[in-house]
């Protein structure tokens, strides 16, 4: 082949690239309208065959020897090829446009949803705190007088007066407890319960206060605390909240004076470890199903009361307490024997290494087994 004709061929396959390509980039610009997209199809592929009238579409390009012809089939096996390619595309691009607008529709009903949500749980929250804080006066009055009647300081009771007034005081302590645990929830989900970081006497501080709240309680039932092993030789001294610490103490011992058998003792013990110190409360009695020990931290679980002769909790107590323990970055978890025994371990740091300004929600403590 002469070079004056391979040039020839050269440009006429070329001539039909920038047709092809134009076209391409006309048809690409209407993808959003595949039905438009696919008459234009139809349309450049007709006005192709008219140009390649006489020629057998299912002859080889090479056996043509008529070299626009030739260039022309090839040039409409491509645009054929493409074409599929683009319609599909088309097709895509309609089903993603759908999906899209599916999405952001669903999106903003979501948002809708969780304003509502927010609004209502504020609105819960406030009404919470209120009720709580109204009730809490006069229960603490009712239990007041009940325990000076339960001691004989406003008179000598009979058996029957005597254990009349013995309910009213358990039933108006179990009640205290459950609005201080309602009031807890309401502070950590609104960002109230602020953290006051100082330095602490783990014993003088708080296990000695917190034992002696509950000695009432512990004569109620015939119970005693025990330390497990010897007391440290050293004082225990950590950096952290006076008061929220105090709540963590008071639950998981209060949780096994409540939860524990009559007449028995409870055992707890403290370790100091590399980073800190780890502390166990084991009480005697029903204990928990290991399936349900990880629920227990959950919040308005009831894990560990299922017996309808048993004070009934809020299910908050054990799951306020995480949260104070995680916002001074320690851990607790759980461990239990059914029928037999139950057990609470934490792990304080002596010093978190960022303290945070509050007790939330947004991490929660791990639960071993």
């Amino acid at each position: 082949m002469k070079e004056s004709e391979k040039q020839a061929e050269l440009q006429i396959m070329l001539n039909e690239l920038n047709q092809l390509h134009a076209k391409s980039i006309e048809l690409l610009q209407k993808t959003n309208e595949p039905e438009k997209m696919l008459d234009s199809l139809l349309a450049e592929f007709e006005r192709r065959l008219t140009d390649l009238s006489g020629i057998n579409l299912n002859s080889k390009p090479e056996s043509i020897n008529d070299t626009l012809a030739r260039e022309k089939l090839k040039a409409l096996l491509m645009y054929s090829q493409l074409a599929e390619i683009l319609r599909g595309n088309a097709e895509l691009q309609v089903q993603l446009k759908s999906h899209n607008k599916d999405l952001d529709e669903l999106n903003h009903r979501m948002s809708e949803n969780n304003d509502e949500l927010r609004r209502l749980n504020e609105y819960y929250l406030n009404m919470l705190g209120f009720v709580a804080h109204e009730l809490r006066s006069p229960l603490v009055s009712i239990l007041g007088f009940s325990e000076l009647l339960e001691e004989g300081y406003l008179g000598k009771l009979n058996v029957e007066q005597l254990n009349g007034v013995q309910v009213i005081t358990r039933v108006s302590r179990n009640l205290i407890d459950m609005i201080k645990n309602y009031l807890d929830l309401s502070k950590i989900e609104n960002g109230e319960l602020l953290i006051h970081w100082q330095e602490l006497d783990i014993e003088k501080d708080l296990l000695q206060p917190v034992l002696s709240e509950l000695s009432g309680q512990l004569s109620l039932k015939d119970m005693k605390i025990v330390r497990k092993g010897p007391a440290l030789s050293k004082k225990i001294c950590i950096i952290g909240d006076r008061d929220l610490l105090k709540i963590v103490f008071n639950n998981v011992f209060s949780n096994a004076v409540k939860y524990g058998k009559p007449h028995s003792t409870i055992h707890y013990q403290t370790e100091e470890t590399e980073t800190g110190y780890f502390f166990s409360i084991k009480n005697e009695g029903r204990g928990i199903a290991k399936e349900r020990i990880e629920s227990i931290f959950d919040k308005f679980s009831q894990g560990v009361n299922k017996d309808p002769n048993l004070p009934r909790g809020t299910g908050l107590g054990l799951f306020n307490t995480k949260c104070i323990i995680k916002a001074h970055e320690g851990d607790i978890w759980a461990q239990s024997e059914e029928k037999k025994w139950f057990k609470i371990n934490f792990h304080l740091p002596r010093k978190p290494r960022q303290p945070r300004n509050k007790v939330d929600m947004t991490s929660t403590a791990s639960v071993l087994s």
